[in-house]
This record gives C-alpha cells, structure tokens and sequence, in this order.
C-alpha cells in the first residue's frame, strides 16, 4: 500500500507540508526496515511512527493511550477491528518500546489485552501460533508484522487528506507541529516552501488589485 503524500502547496502551509515530508520519510524507512528483513526493529518503528502522527493530529487534551487509541480508530479507515482493537495495538506499542517485548503493564491487568506475537512470509501463522504455544503461552494473538505497516500507512493517508481538505484541522495540525524535531534538509524544505507561500500570496494580491 503506497502513500498517497503529495505537496498540497495551495491548501497546506509550509510548517505542516514539512511535517507532512518529515513524516513520509519516517514511513519510508519503516518500510524499508521491514523489506530488509529487520523484522522487530521495523514493528519498533511503525509503533512509534503511528505515535508521532497521533500526536501531531491531536485535538484538545487527551492522554497518550487515548490519543494513541482515537487516532487509530478516526483515521485507520481500512480496518474493521474484528480480530483486535486500538487499544490491543496501544498495548502491544507500549510494551515493545518499553520493554522490546510482548508482554507489558497492559497485558498483566486482568481484564488486560491479550499479548501479540507476530509473523512475517514465509513464516505461517500456525507455525508460529505452535510455537508459541509451546512455550507456555495462552490467550495470545499472532498477527502479520504487514498489518501494522498498513494500517499506520492507510491512517497516514487519511491524515494527509485530512490536513488537505479540513482548514481548521490543518491549523492544530500546524501548531502541533511548531517544535517537531527536523534536521538541515527539512529546515531547507521548509525555507523554500515558505518562500513559495510568500509568492503566491504576492500574485495573489496583485491579481486582486
């Protein structure tokens, strides 16, 4: 599943295109990690991408877990939930960057999330699942690493359009962004596309004079 980022320079400023860049190139390299075959490393990062962008879409005050959790389920439009839920994948996030682990904080409360183990072609889910089992554990998921991949993409997507298509939205989007952590390339991106804005805004004015 591909991203759907473009440089909406006429509907988004320059702070939240950079963001927006910034953020595709984050994607990028959890994909390429994953097509390395750097398999736990790359659930590391999806974890922490889908993190990122929840806190840059952020709306009012919320704690992490709630933020982590509405984000997924307002803009992973692809998925149904079926088979676990947001908060199944808060806890999964929380105890691999914690503890590089699946089992967590989360997964010891009684009425708990059932702790995830993952499978990446061409390990089969079943191979894993008796594997697990032999190990000592119960009441797990197995999932593909790929369904992380694609629904922190598919919420990119819908994140991306929403910024594009929603004025007010793109504003906390713009301010959630203002100290975002950038590097000389991205602060250079981000001069050029200010410069862009200062034109347009220029030909504007004198095509309304």
């Amino acid at each position: 599943m591909l991203s759907k980022f473009t440089l909406g320079i006429d509907t988004v400023d320059a702070r939240s295109l950079t963001a927006l860049s910034l953020l595709n190139d984050l994607k990028d390299a959890c994909a390429d990690l994953l097509a390395r075959k750097h398999k736990n490393v790359a659930l590391l990062n999806l974890y922490s991408f889908i993190d990122i962008c929840a806190s840059l879409a952020k709306e009012g005050k919320s704690s992490n877990a709630e933020t982590f959790q509405s984000y997924l389920r307002r803009y992973a439009t692809l998925s149904t939930w079926k088979h676990y839920t947001p908060y199944d994948l808060w806890a999964a996030r929380s105890s691999i960057l914690h503890s590089f682990s699946p089992l967590g904080d989360h997964t010891a409360k009684p009425d708990g999330a059932r702790p995830i183990f993952y499978f990446s072609w061409p390990e089969m889910r079943e191979q894993i699942e008796d594997a697990i089992q032999r190990r000592g554990y119960a009441n797990f998921l197995v999932i593909e690493r790929t369904d992380v991949k694609f629904i922190a993409i598919d919420a990119f997507n819908s994140l991306i359009q929403r910024t594009e298509e929603d004025p007010e939205f793109a504003q906390v989007f713009s301010a959630n962004a203002e100290h975002l952590l950038v590097d000389t390339h991205f602060l250079g991106l981000r001069n050029e596309l200010e410069l862009i804005e200062e034109l347009s805004a220029k030909a504007r004015g004198q095509s309304d004079a």
